[in-house]
């Protein structure tokens, strides 16, 4: 008994000095961001001795807070990865959670075709976003100019710009799931998917090497957790849709379709190949070398997991 509580004892107090505490950045609660939720729920970061605090800020803040150091992980995957290589800030993509994206951009019941959207009002979530990268381009495809043909404002995640497409302060909007669903659901018309795009990367885990490097066994330990949670999502459709309905707050027949939607696009490892990291780097920034996969990527503790 007495053994027991000494334990108890060094793992609060291990608590208490941050050495096992986590800060997480998620946008919000989504498919990209539940492989963090399943771990939460089922217990597989308290078996690694680690608490998760969940900081929840637009995507922009959110990086910025994790190369300002108030975070040590974010799920956001593009602009972590334009700053490693633009900007030679000291993080890594860890963990890739989907390998194509799942945004859908969906429209008033009047706008029937992207064409329709010049001049138009179209809500996307932060400037430079994977998400605002992907509209652009599929405007661009259709022959638009998302610089003169029209105006894309930013306004924060898919809960926020749902809203405003169903006020109507909005014409069109880039929603992930749920808000895809529920859009299409109440009618509005969906004009576009995205998950044709290679080399766009929307969930997983990017890291400060403060942390990596600083703290690597509690950095390790949150990245194997992670990666079970990814497992549980891809494998174990029963258990996880009462999570997708406890964290998103939908019934259990939309959990199902936010499932039965996100599941394929699940990587079946954690990373992704050095073929399609390159791809990535050439999606981002036109081109891909050796230099910046070194920047971009660190697979090494995800590859080690079974």
């Amino acid at each position: 008994m007495a053994l027991l509580l000494c334990v108890l004892i060094s793992v609060k107090a291990e608590a208490q000095d941050g050495k096992s505490v986590v800060k997480l950045h998620i946008p919000g609660y989504s498919p990209n961001s539940l492989p963090f939720q399943i771990a939460e729920n089922q217990g597989f970061y308290k078996e690694q001795g680690i608490t998760v605090e969940t900081l929840r800020m637009k995507t922009g803040a959110g990086v910025q807070a994790m190369l300002a150091g108030s975070a040590d992980v974010t799920q956001i995957l593009g602009l972590t990865l334009r700053g490693a290589i633009s900007k030679g800030a000291p993080v890594k993509i860890v963990m890739v959670f989907n390998d194509r994206p799942l945004y859908r951009l969906l429209a008033k019941k009047t706008i029937n075709r992207i064409a329709e959207l010049k001049t138009k009002i179209i809500a996307s979530t932060t400037p430079g976003a994977s998400n605002d990268v992907l509209l652009k381009r599929v405007l661009e495809k259709q022959g638009l100019n998302p610089l003169k043909d029209l105006t894309v404002v930013y306004i924060g995640e898919s809960t926020t710009l749902f809203q405003a497409l169903v006020r109507g302060s909005v014409d069109a909007a880039v929603l992930n799931p749920p808000y895809n669903l529920l859009a299409k659901e109440a009618g509005f018309h969906d004009l576009a998917e995205f998950s044709d795009e290679v080399g766009a990367l929307q969930g997983g885990i990017s890291m400060s090497e403060k942390f990596l490097k600083g703290r690597p066994e509690v950095a390790r330990g949150f990245i194997r957790a992670t990666w079970r949670g990814l497992h549980y999502f891809r494998t174990n459709r029963a258990g996880t849709l009462p999570i997708i309905s406890k964290y998103m707050k939908v019934d259990r027949d939309m959990a199902q379709k936010i499932y039965d939607g996100s599941v394929d696009s699940l990587t079946d490892s954690g990373f992704v190949s050095e073929d399609f990291q390159r791809k990535v780097l050439e999606f981002e920034f036109g081109r891909a070398d050796d230099a910046m996969l070194q920047k971009a990527f660190d697979f090494s503790v995800v590859k080690s997991l079974k």
